[in-house]
């Protein structure tokens, strides 16, 4: 048997002929070269699977799925083949920065008690500019835990994590969108994970994403997950409330309305009453989560209505505090 490498970095692809071959050259320039590459081609019907081919590196496994399963199936396909001590992620449109590998697996090497880290990210825009500033991401794991009560703090592209404890948390097969943030949920809940302020990964932004052709699909699944936590608090939200409450946690380039913004700091208040009554998240946690959310909000209602009024809120109180 061939020696287990260090890291296997999994790269799953759907029609991705475009794009493919940049990610792989992405990995194949990181400055730790003990990783095995495995790219799990989804039942591509374009030339994805012949691009990958003509690439001659010998640490590069191709796993071809006949017909198109779905992402879910694909990213659980290339964890089981799996070999490596870590496994890294990393989607077929996005590039990995040449240092990533080395500096995520050295923090793990000495963050035993961590399971997955990730790190910000820059952005590539549509047509083919950077974003000057990394999005920020919670760091910490209380931060984070408490971030997925509203939206994902991690992004997958971005992940390393300790193999033994991943292949115990596969992606389920209902959930052909939201996988990560159903799976980042399970695992947040039973193990530590952390994000790395650096930027490791740059995330593509293109029209064919799953958040551009499948928004009905997310915010079904987003019901079911953030439903659950929110019952975990305590809190039986109606239809309406659930929706404002997925709504909440994505509020970037939506106009919001002063009726929206006073009923969410009722719900953000309400949210930090439960959880005092219900020890579900550290208090500090959820202080971070909540005031994200809010100073979000708040710059969302920037662009409604009453923007002097959404600012004045911004200023006055940028932060949810219970009364």
């Amino acid at each position: 048997m061939s020696r287990r490498p260090r890291i296997s970095v999994i790269v799953t692809a759907y029609n991705r002929a475009a794009m493919v071959g940049d990610a792989i050259a992405s990995v194949l320039r990181q400055t730790m070269a003990d990783f095995e590459l495995i790219v799990v081609d989804d039942g591509s019907t374009d030339r994805t699977v012949e691009i990958v081919k003509a690439i001659d590196d010998p640490r590069i496994r191709l796993i071809v799925h006949e017909w198109n399963r779905g992402v879910q199936h694909a990213r659980n396909s290339g964890l089981e083949a799996a070999r490596g001590e870590y496994v890294a992620w990393l989607d077929s449109d996005d590039l990995a920065r040449p240092r990533r590998l080395e500096i995520e697996a050295d923090y793990l090497d000495a963050h035993p008690e961590i399971a997955m880290i990730g790190s910000a990210a820059g952005t590539i825009r549509a047509g083919g500019g950077r974003s000057r500033l990394p999005r920020a991401r919670a760091s910490c794991h209380e931060q984070i835990a408490a971030m997925l009560l509203f939206r994902s703090a991690l992004l997958q592209s971005s992940l390393m994590g300790r193999a033994d404890i991943l292949k115990q948390y596969p992606y389920r097969s209902d959930f052909p969108v939201c996988e990560d943030l159903d799976q980042f949920i399970r695992l947040a809940r039973d193990h530590r994970v952390a994000n790395l302020p650096q930027v490791l990964v740059d995330r593509r932004m293109h029209t064919g994403q799953a958040v551009n052709r499948r928004a009905a699909m997310i915010v079904e699944k987003k019901r079911l997950l953030l439903g659950e936590q929110l019952r975990a608090l305590g809190i039986d939200p109606d239809p309406e409330e659930l929706d404002r409450h997925i709504l909440l946690g994505r509020t970037r380039g939506t106009p919001l309305d002063r009726e929206f913004l006073d009923w969410s700091e009722d719900w953000l208040k309400g949210i930090l009453r439960a959880n005092r009554a219900q020890h579900v998240y550290s208090p500090g946690g959820l202080n971070y989560a909540v005031s994200f959310i809010w100073r979000r909000a708040c710059l969302a209602a920037l662009r409604g209505g009453n923007p002097l009024g959404a600012l004045a809120r911004l200023i006055r109180r940028p932060q949810i505090k219970l009364l």
